[in-house]
């Protein structure tokens, strides 16, 4: 994201741990970037939408 000057990111796994959270929430209070952290169950489960608003 940084090195294409992106304001937003997406992340997609099979799940996250706490410490994956706390490492986006502290990349977006020191960049101001956001990252959407997806599951491969959101996807599947058609979540996307949810995730985004």
């Amino acid at each position: 994201m940084s090195h294409e000057d992106r304001q937003k990111g997406f992340y997609v796994s099979f799940d996250y741990l706490g410490d994956a959270m706390a490492e986006i929430q502290s990349f977006f209070k020191k960049t101001g970037k956001t990252i959407i952290a997806l599951t491969v169950k959101d996807i599947l489960d058609e979540q996307i939408a949810y995730k985004l608003a």
